[in-house]
């Protein structure tokens, strides 16, 4: 049988990822209803983690971060209603979705991915507030229909807690165009694509409204989410020598070998397609025979780690 080896030099960067969507279709709630913990615990999707606060007290009150609902009232804009999307239903018709207040913060179960983006709309209560003014709040436009009014989300993320500079801008209503006929207010559905933010490991949305009063905004700061979508990413730099290293047989029945002109010990994690640890040993940089043969069939990232360097390669098991 012919040996297939496979040699990573200098420069080369395998790289893989794979997508999550968490569409809250897997949550469970009594009809007409909303997540609440009264110890304000957060709730934990396929990708994400969503802080959720609460308040206790003579009148206790969901005071911050994210609740999952399947509440369907599209109609009443009182202040006492913050959990309904004005799109009534989640996105494609779904019975659940998510809804959220300003400097509410999601943390990524896998540090370093890549937020791809969500759908956005706007709750009932921020809706109607802006389509017809209330006790609070101005109706967008003024009576003139002029004023140049928007209420929008900025979307930013934190990288081993430090906040990066790159963002997301959403605009869930926006009067600024000189022809009013471009004035909307968002009801449906929209994408908002976060991927230009890059690697994170938890975002943070910041809410902002044109109109403005002497105690901080007047919109109501709430808006709403669903299909929340993620992708993690396994991207190896190479060594930063001309050292090379030797995986055979690829593609493997199982059982492959190691070898590089390192004689010393390292560390093999093998990686399969959605980013995730399936397998772990310390092995002999110079000459390992490794057995893999436990792996289902498929594609596997292998990453062989000395020290601070370390090098990965695609193998297929079959």
């Amino acid at each position: 049988m012919k040996k297939i080896v496979t040699t990573l030099f200098l420069g080369l960067v395998a790289c893989m990822q794979a997508q999550t969507i968490e569409t809250f279709e897997s949550f469970t709630l009594a009809p007409n209803s909303f997540y609440k913990d009264t110890n304000s615990v957060p709730f934990t999707g396929s990708n994400a983690t969503f802080r959720h606060r609460w308040v206790n007290g003579t009148s206790p009150y969901w005071s911050g971060g994210f609740s999952y609902t399947n509440k369907k009232d599209s109609t009443n804009g009182n202040f006492n209603n913050l959990y309904n999307c004005r799109a009534v239903n989640g996105y494609n018709n779904s019975n659940y979705y998510v809804t959220g207040q300003n400097n509410g913060i999601i943390k990524l179960n896998a540090p370093f991915s890549i937020v791809d983006g969500f759908y956005f709309t706007n709750t009932t209560y921020a809706y109607k507030s802006m389509k017809f003014g209330d006790s609070f709040a101005k109706k967008f436009g003024g009576p003139s229909g002029n004023d140049p009014d928007y209420f929008r989300v900025i979307v930013k993320g934190y990288k081993n807690g430090v906040l990066k500079t790159d963002s997301s801008v959403f605009y869930l209503a926006d009067f600024r165009s000189t022809n009013n006929s471009l004035d909307y207010i968002v009801e449906g559905w929209q994408y908002v694509s976060c991927s230009n933010i890059g690697q994170v490991d938890s975002i943070k949305f910041t809410m902002q409204s044109s109109d403005v009063g002497s105690f901080g905004i007047n919109t109501p700061l709430f808006f709403s989410l669903d299909n929340f979508t993620t992708s993690s990413s396994v991207g190896i730099n190479e060594f930063k020598n001309s050292l090379s290293l030797n995986v055979f047989p690829n593609p493997s029945n199982g059982y492959i070998n190691i070898h590089s002109d390192i004689e010393k010990e390292g560390s093999l994690k093998v990686f399969n397609q959605l980013g995730q640890l399936v397998f772990e040993q310390n092995v002999d940089l110079k000459n390992s025979n490794i057995d893999l043969s436990n792996l289902t069939k498929g594609i596997y990232i292998v990453k062989v780690s000395q020290n601070e360097k370390s090098k990965s390669i695609k193998i297929v098991l079959y």
